[in-house]
């Protein structure tokens, strides 16, 4: 935001950065939770287990350690050094939350710091430097420990608790929120891609990301890939495109989307490319027709004006100028591209549009209005 506040210093007009979506999700956020706390309980399993059974675990592949999200790695040397001193020490350590997924994996909620500190000193990433009370160890990697410390350090009991397949997404997402202790909680784009690893997350972060499919071209670069938002709004688009939205949303976007991530991940690898390959036509078709305007809110609603800009990229306008695209052949386009090209500002002006677009997002009543409107207007 800061960004765009010193943008809008020099272009009044001009908004460059996508809109925030914190208003859309709290949609969802107010539904009910999704079980009586006094008549049930979420299933969470107590669990000890040595570091070196833990860092078995990592060895096989059972410890998900995403990389999309290893920035939030903010630890120092010095942190690290001290984490395995207290291990040493033989001092308690704090619980590690992991949530299990359905092929026995297990993705780090809260620990990941202590996790990866572990993983790179056992396999000899960094020596002890700077010891507080063990200066005899001072310098020596974990290799180069006497015995009696190795085994020290293996034996040590890391107390678990973990989420097992059943408990609702809703409460993974409110345990990432409260519980995790390692800088900046991950948002919900990042917590689904970590959750939901696979197909849908390889998808999502190549058409972002690669310039073949044009969605920074096509968006003028006016979605941050902080915090995945670029991969948000494609994930939205995607997940109305391979759903009807009529029958299949029910005014949970949080839902809605996660379902679109599994439907990708059980795709075979046709069904991807093909994706692929509507996702880059849709790109380029909106881009040749909009332009650098394309997905994005104007700053006033009438283009003569002296203030009139461009604007910023709306998640809504996305999905439903991008269904409408994808939804319609190529020669009924090209055809017509002068009068849908007008058409779009009427669209931009249509009260009932901006309404859609702008407030009570996730509504299934706003979405079939926005979709229905687009449709009727554009084409």
């Amino acid at each position: 935001m800061q960004e765009a506040i010193l943008m809008l210093d020099k272009i009044p007009a001009v908004i460059e950065f996508d809109e925030d979506t914190a208003v859309q999700e709290t949609d969802t956020d107010k539904k009910p939770f999704p079980y009586d706390p006094t008549k049930a309980d979420i299933d969470i399993r107590e669990e000890k287990v040595s570091i070196y059974e833990y860092m078995r675990r990592y060895k096989r592949g059972l410890l998900k350690i995403n990389p999309d999200y290893q920035r939030n790695l903010v630890w120092t040397p010095y942190q690290k050094i001290r984490f395995i001193e207290s291990i040493v020490l033989n001092f308690p350590l704090p619980p590690i939350y992991l949530n299990q997924k359905v092929d026995g994996s297990f993705v780090i909620i809260d620990g990941l710091q202590r996790t990866n500190t572990l993983i790179e000193f056992t396999t000899g990433k960094f020596a002890l430097k700077s010891l507080d009370k063990l200066p005899d160890l001072k310098d020596k990697y974990f290799g180069e420990l006497p015995n009696a410390y190795q085994a020290k350090i293996e034996d040590k009991q890391l107390f678990l608790y973990i989420l097992k397949p059943s408990v609702p997404i809703s409460i993974v997402y409110e345990l990432f929120d409260r519980i995790n202790t390692g800088g900046t909680p991950l948002n919900k784009q990042e917590v689904r891609n970590s959750i939901f690893e696979g197909k849908a997350t390889i998808l999502l972060k190549e058409l972002a990301q690669a310039e073949r499919y044009g969605f920074q071209k096509a968006t003028d670069n006016g979605v941050s890939a902080v915090r995945m938002k670029d991969q948000e709004i494609i994930l939205r688009y995607l997940s109305f495109r391979w759903f009807d939205y009529k029958k299949d949303y029910t005014g949970d976007m949080s839902d809605f989307v996660e379902k679109g991530m599994q439907k990708i991940n059980d795709f075979p690898d046709s069904e991807i490319v093909h994706l692929k390959t509507d996702f880059e036509r849709v790109m380029r078709l909106t881009f040749e027709f909009f332009g650098t305007k394309n997905f994005r809110l104007p700053t006033t609603t009438a283009p003569s004006t002296a203030n009139y800009g461009r604007g910023a990229i709306n998640f809504s306008l996305f999905e439903t100028v991008c269904y409408f695209f994808s939804t319609e052949t190529d020669d009924f386009l090209i055809k017509n591209k002068d009068r849908i090209t007008q058409n779009f500002n009427v669209l931009l002006q249509d009260s009932t549009f901006l309404d859609a677009i702008k407030t009570s997002t996730n509504a299934k009543s706003k979405v079939i209005s926005r979709f229905d409107t687009a449709k009727q207007l554009l084409g």
